[in-house]
C-alpha cells in the first residue's frame, strides 16, 4: 500500500486522529495529512521526540513515544524503519491511537492490490 492510501485510511477510521506523517527510514516525509509544510513540522517533532527519549533511557531502541497536553497528544510510532507521527484530540485513547498507527505503518508492506482486468470486447 502507497504511504497517502495508508493515511487515508487511519484518516478515515481514526476519529482522535487530527494531523499524521509517515516517514521513511532517514525521516523524511513520505506522506501527510496537512500542507508539506506541515509535514515537515511533524517529522522534525518525531525526530526530537525520539532523541530526547533515546537519550533518557538506557539501552534498546525507542518504538514509541506519547507527549500529552491539555489540548491534545503526540505520538510517535516506529517500526521496520519507518516512523509515524500524529497530532491528536484532547484525552485520546492511547493504546487506540497507537494501534492505529502501528496498523498503517504495517500496511505500507502489503501488495497493492490488482487493478479489475478490463473485459476485451469482441466484434463478429
Amino acid at each position: 500500500m502507497e504511504p497517502s492510501e495508508a493515511l487515508d485510511e487511519l484518516t478515515t477510521l481514526s476519529s482522535q486522529i487530527q494531523d499524521a506523517a509517515i516517514l521513511g527510514e532517514s525521516g523524511f516525509v513520505l506522506a501527510s495529512t496537512g500542507t508539506p509544510e506541515r509535514g515537515e513540522r511533524l517529522a522534525r517533532a518525531a525526530a526530537d521526540l525520539l532523541t530526547v527519549a533515546a537519550d533518557a533511557r538506557t539501552g534498546g531502541d525507542v518504538t514509541r513515544v506519547e507527549v500529552r497536553q491539555p489540548e491534545g497528544s503526540l505520538f510517535v510510532v516506529v517500526e521496520a524503519g519507518r516512523t509515524a507521527v500524529a497530532t491528536t484530540v484532547a484525552e485520546p485513547t492511547a493504546g487506540l491511537v497507537l494501534y492505529d498507527l502501528r496498523t498503517a505503518l504495517r500496511r505500507l508492506e502489503e501488495a497493492p492490490k490488482p487493478k479489475p482486468r478490463r473485459k476485451r470486447s469482441t466484434s463478429a
